[in-house]
């Protein structure tokens, strides 16, 4: 049984000890697609109180860059309210009354440009009260938005009545009238309008363990004129059972647009959030639509692809049909998966790359753009499964329910995403993918009602056994950090990041962390000051502190006095003894940021599995260990504690002024230094001691970086489902920047090129905790924080380079990366 199988069960079993709610207590199983020209609407009753009401919603974007209205009423075409993301990408506000008497309330920098993942927005509209900045309230994910202003006309005025909810009104879902358009292009779920309440978002959800989760809405006061929309009836989806019996007209959606799709999942039906295309790539000459499940160009040799890694675990199973062909005999379409690194304008859409099945020739490719004899030819309406086994790492294709040739071998350890290439001649194509949700395709397929083993998903055509679905609920999660399997072990109580401003006080305390840290980054944010490195293996003590700096090659110090840090906490730490210093000065704002790692509470242990010995803490999920070892001047072996091999390294001499040496798996037995922005030392293989690390133990040379006759100390990670990954990625020079899928939701990332000159760069969500995240510390240099240097999106299920070059988006460069999550992609809700 392997990890992921195991992890699922582990699931199973949770949701039976907790009375068979599972994670989720409450349970939202469908929602509605809405495809850019779809609504909901209704004529408004009298309200309980035209001047209170709150308004929650669950949604899922697919357009990300278009004006989206997600919530309208009006009387006429001059009078108005609407809720809706604006074309900039921002949550936004307006009210429009004839004669220009209009108001207004938007983010000022945060933008909503995920499309991977469901967000939660809550909209409390009170204009009684008399504190102006609540008569409208954004709540986005449980929490209250104060990145806000008012504009054209800013805040209601005190007791304006609203319209949206004025006797009369026309109250649409999902779009607005017909006079303004710009309807959603996406999905929602779970509406619920409650007439003469201001309930905060607790009302509608809580966070269990680091997740936001829905509450059970049922129990709210609706008033008059409320509704809860559930979307359960795929032959009544406008039905309102709040017990009001305010139903909706629908108007361009039909019963093939209730989705599978939802927020949340079970252990048995209920699959949650499920994979689409990927508008997140740049895939020039593309066309999304029905829920970015349809793909369509009229463009020569193009190519799109998923969003979504196909999990290193586990076995996958989707359906594609193609529904136009080009006009050329030449044109054709490959189905199958491919590399993050794939041209999508090279021929056949990326081909060479993939590992696929050809519909003009019937034949594969096996990711070396050779075609070999495979299966039968295929064309318009064809349905062609693909089942991808990476257990065996295999993939095999189905056509109409019929399995070809024989299942063939694929990469064991790539990222591989869900594919589709065209091209060959100069005419249009377009065709329609399914990875359960939808069992119509769009409704151009009579549903086959077929699920997964787990029960979740609507297939034409019968998984094999083993095979899932490509949902939330089949995600792994290692099960040491499952939010669902523990209270005490989750992403965010593993790691943490904490800001403050310096008041330049004696023996501060820092709290709020949510546990007791062992390896602890400090960096001034507003002076020079340089970055300041910390571990409970090497000592913390007020005296006796041992400090290293990521920027130089100096040696380990101790602290005098107690400048940096005293002590540690179980929330958190407390700040030097001396004022004014490194951690709590008041220098240009006087603004401090702390990256936190929690191991083993500073218990080490003696790890003999090396040929040399060692001592390790490893925290509980036994991918993070800090190490200290005596290097002997010749190749040894160092145990590192951890579960599975480390895929990168961070080695310092404690003793002696060497360079800080990196190792990361996919630049192979090359080095980078964490002090220095230069590339990869191509020639350092020796400082491995010639051999990459195994499940056990690294290997270290007569090397400065890692094996003279000095102490170490090194710092090991290993990729862990839903908490840590280390990956690479190449860059491409565009404000449409390279997309990096880590299967995780980041709280923290650091990027190197490594194969030019460059900084290592730090983004995280504290400093920045909504996108853009622009706020940067690089690791090797002493400098300020900086905004104008890179720009990235942290995600879902990763992040996406914002920034046309710089030092992580570099046109053909390479990167590689270490994140740490604070949700596990398989919980994470959208940003």
């Amino acid at each position: 049984m392997g990890v992921f199988q195991n992890n699922l069960m582990g699931a199973a079993a949770a949701a039976a000890s907790a009375g068979g709610g599972g994670f989720y207590d409450h349970q939202i199983a469908n929602s509605v697609r809405f495809t850019g020209s779809g609504r909901l609407t209704r004529t408004a009753g009298t309200p309980t109180n035209i001047d209170k009401f709150t308004i929650s919603f669950w949604v899922k974007r697919s357009d990300v860059t278009a004006q989206n209205n997600l919530v309208f009423g009006d009387t006429d075409n001059i009078n108005y309210q609407m809720l809706r993301f604006s074309s900039t990408e921002k949550l936004e506000l307006h009210e429009q009354r004839g004669g220009g008497d209009s108001n207004g309330l938007r983010t000022v920098d945060q933008v909503f440009r995920d499309p991977s993942a469901w967000m939660h927005v809550v909209w409390v509209y009170d204009s009684g009260n008399s504190t102006e900045a609540d008569r409208e309230i954004f709540y986005v994910n449980g929490t209250r938005l104060t990145d806000v202003e008012g504009w054209d006309g800013g805040y209601p005025a005190q007791n304006r009545d609203s319209v949206f909810n004025q006797s009369g009104a026309t109250q649409v879902i999902g779009g607005a009238s017909a006079y303004y358009g710009n309807h959603l292009d996406g999905y929602m779920a779970e509406v619920v309008f409650n007439d003469g309440q201001a309930y905060a978002a607790s009302n509608y959800g809580e966070t269990k363990n680091g997740v936001w989760i829905p509450k059970d809405p049922s129990g709210l006061t609706f008033g008059d004129n409320g509704f809860y929309l559930n979307f359960a009836s795929s032959g009544d989806l406008g039905n309102d059972v709040s017990g009001n019996n305010n139903d909706f007209a629908l108007t361009n959606i039909a019963a093939h647009d209730q989705m599978l799709d939802s927020p949340t999942f079970n252990s048995s039906s209920n699959g949650g959030n499920f994979a689409t295309l990927g508008p997140l790539w740049n895939t020039p000459d593309m066309t999304f639509s029905e829920g970015n499940l349809k793909w369509t160009t009229s463009t020569n040799q193009r190519g799109v692809m998923s969003n979504w890694s196909i999990p290193l675990e586990g076995k996958y199973y989707f359906e594609y049909v193609p529904l136009s062909w080009g006009a050329s005999s030449g044109d054709d379409q490959w189905i199958g998966v491919n590399v993050s690194t794939v041209d999508f304008t090279a021929s056949r859409g990326g081909k060479a790359t993939c590992y696929g099945y050809g519909a003009n020739s019937g034949k594969k490719i096996d990711g070396d753009g050779t075609e070999d004899s495979y299966g039968a030819a295929w064309a318009t309406n064809d349905i062609i499964g693909v089942a991808v086994d990476r257990v065996n790492d295999t993939i095999q294709f189905s056509k109409n329910g019929s399995f070809q040739g024989s299942a063939f071998a694929i990469s064991a350890t790539a990222d591989l995403f869900p594919w589709l290439g065209s091209g060959g001649g100069t005419s249009s194509a377009s065709g329609v993918f399914n990875f359960g949700q939808d069992g119509t395709f769009a409704g151009n397929v009579t549903a086959g009602g077929n699920s997964d083993d787990t029960g979740y998903g609507n297939f034409k055509y019968d998984p094999p056994t083993g095979f899932l679905a490509m949902c939330s609920g089949n995600l792994p999660t290692a099960d040491a950090v499952d939010p669902a399997q523990t209270d005490d072990n989750y992403p965010q109580k593993l790691f943490g990041a904490t800001i403050w401003t310096g008041n330049a006080a004696t023996g501060r305390a820092i709290t709020g962390l949510g546990f007791q840290p062992d390896w602890l980054w400090f960096k001034s944010r507003g002076s020079a000051f340089s970055h300041r490195l910390y571990d409970t293996s090497r000592g913390i003590a007020s005296n006796g502190g041992k400090r290293l700096f990521s920027n130089t090659d100096g040696t380990e110090t101790d602290q005098t006095s107690g400048q940096d840090i005293s002590a540690v906490g179980s929330d958190g730490f407390t700040l030097g003894a001396s004022s004014n210093l490194y951690t709590n000065d008041t220098n240009d704002g006087g603004l401090h940021v702390n990256w936190a790692w929690r191991a083993n509470g500073g218990t080490t242990s003696s790890n003999g599995n090396g040929s040399i010995t060692s001592t390790v803490q490893v925290d509980p999920s036994g991918c993070f260990s800090i190490v200290t070892y005596t290097g002997e001047s010749a190749t040894r072996t160092v145990g590192h504690g951890l579960s599975a091999a480390p895929y990168m390294m961070i080695i310092k001499s404690r003793g002696s002024s060497y360079n800080w040496g990196v190792y990361h798996t996919d630049i192979g037995l090359n080095m980078l230094k964490l002090n220095s922005y230069v590339a990869q030392d191509t020639g350092a293989s020796s400082v491995w001691g010639n051999a990459h690390p195994t499940s056990s133990v690294f290997s270290i040379g007569d090397a400065s970086e890692t094996g003279k006759s000095v102490d170490y100390i090194a710092y090991c990670f290993a990729n862990c489902d839903g908490y840590i990954k280390a990956g690479s990625y190449v860059g491409n020079g565009s404000t449409d920047g390279a997309f990096v899928y880590t299967g995780l939701k980041p709280a923290w990332v650091m990027t190197k090129m490594t194969d030019g000159g460059a900084e290592w760069t730090i983004f995280d969500t504290k400093r920045d905790p909504h996108n853009l995240s622009e706020h940067i510390l690089q690791a090797d240099l002493a400098d300020a924080e900086r905004t104008d240097l890179d720009e990235i999106d942290i995600l879902s299920n990763g992040f996406k380079c914002k920034y046309n070059g710089g030092r992580t988006n570099q046109s053909g460069k390479t990167y590689i990366y270490l994140a740490f999550a604070s949700n596990p992609f398989q919980y994470a809700t959208a940003r």
